[in-house]
């Protein structure tokens, strides 16, 4: 029976070129080399973002116990009025840190602060550096990871006396697909197509930061997605609100105004003036690429109720977005 002398093929033999295979042998292995190690590659990076968006939670997680484990205890930062006899000799009082920031301050001297958004699962620690680049693709420890953290521009002061802090304080964090960081900062998107956030918004009309020494409560006076890169645009002028951070002479307040009121999806009814603080809060949008959604809050003044009155809200019919079918037309 010659026929049972043929070799058994192996295994291997299925993937590995061998001598006296036809051509399309040979084509059909290697093809399914390539797609064996592109998969396995594919599945070797999957496990590692799942790895990855597993130690961000985790770390999340851990910071909110550091920041919850000593209740929080809100210490003055406004001097005590001056008079006459005062006003030359009186020093304010020293700076004095949150124990609720205590232990993450020990943690990383970058701790900035804490922000709370009710609705959202945006419950974060905001750090600053001097490098608005550091902490995009960095954790709270200085680790390399996907998700970055929330973090102040590097050119805001936000610890120190009121007077001394920056009028606007500019917060950056990635619109993570799993809600962490700002990911779920979108629940207060609203456009013209679409405004099933409005009830968001009226449920949700404030959010709170704390900086180092004192926790303070913003109202929204604006939010909307914006174009980032001036060829967006057909006269080539942009709006670059993340570097309204002291109103002046480059940048008024009044040109502040006029363009978060122009753009505004939701009319809010809050007031909001010079004097005021304000922060911003900035995060990337799927709509184009480069986009942005932002919201703007003002602080509650002193003797302020904190509450809105969101009967006054009105989905703003004339906001200005970006001209979608110019964009999507280049």
């Amino acid at each position: 029976m010659a026929g049972y002398n043929k070799k058994k093929k192996s295994f291997l033999d299925s993937f590995i070129p061998r001598a006296g295979d036809s051509r399309s042998a040979v084509m059909r292995k290697i093809v399914t080399d390539i797609s064996v190690v592109v998969l396995a590659v594919a599945l070797v990076i999957l496990a590692w973002y799942f790895v990855q968006q597993a130690k961000i939670k985790a770390d999340i997680e851990k910071q909110r116990e550091m920041h919850s484990s000593i209740s929080v205890i809100t210490q003055s930062t406004t001097p005590p009025p001056e008079t006459e006899e005062t006003a030359t000799e009186t020093e304010p009082p020293p700076l004095v840190v949150l124990d609720s920031m205590s232990a993450l301050l020990e943690q990383n001297p970058d701790t900035a602060g804490w922000l709370t958004v009710e609705g959202t699962q945006i419950d974060n620690v905001i750090l600053q550096t001097d490098d608005n680049e550091y902490y995009l693709d960095k954790d709270f420890y200085g680790n390399r990871n996907i998700a970055g953290q929330i973090y102040i521009d590097y050119r805001c002061i936000a610890n120190d006396y009121n007077k001394n802090q920056s009028d606007n304080l500019v917060i950056y964090g990635h619109n993570q697909a799993d809600s962490t960081m700002f990911g779920t900062l979108k629940n207060y998107k609203i456009k013209k197509e679409n405004t099933r956030n409005f009830d968001f918004y009226k449920e949700h009309p404030t959010f709170k930061f704390s900086n180092l020494y004192e926790e303070y409560t913003y109202k929204i006076v604006a939010l909307f997605v914006i174009e980032v890169e001036p060829y967006q645009t057909r006269d080539g002028v942009i709006f670059d609100y993340h570097n309204y951070i002291n109103f002046g002479k480059t940048r008024t307040f009044d040109d502040f105004k006029e363009n978060i009121l122009a753009r505004t999806a939701v009319n809010t009814g809050v007031d909001f003036e010079e004097d005021d603080k304000f922060i911003t809060l900035s995060t990337c949008s799927n709509e184009f690429e480069p986009s942005r959604f932002v919201v703007i809050g003002r602080r509650v003044r002193d003797g302020e109720s904190p509450e809105v009155d969101v009967s006054k809200a009105e989905i703003n019919e004339d906001m200005l977005e970006p001209d979608y079918s110019y964009i999507y037309s280049r």
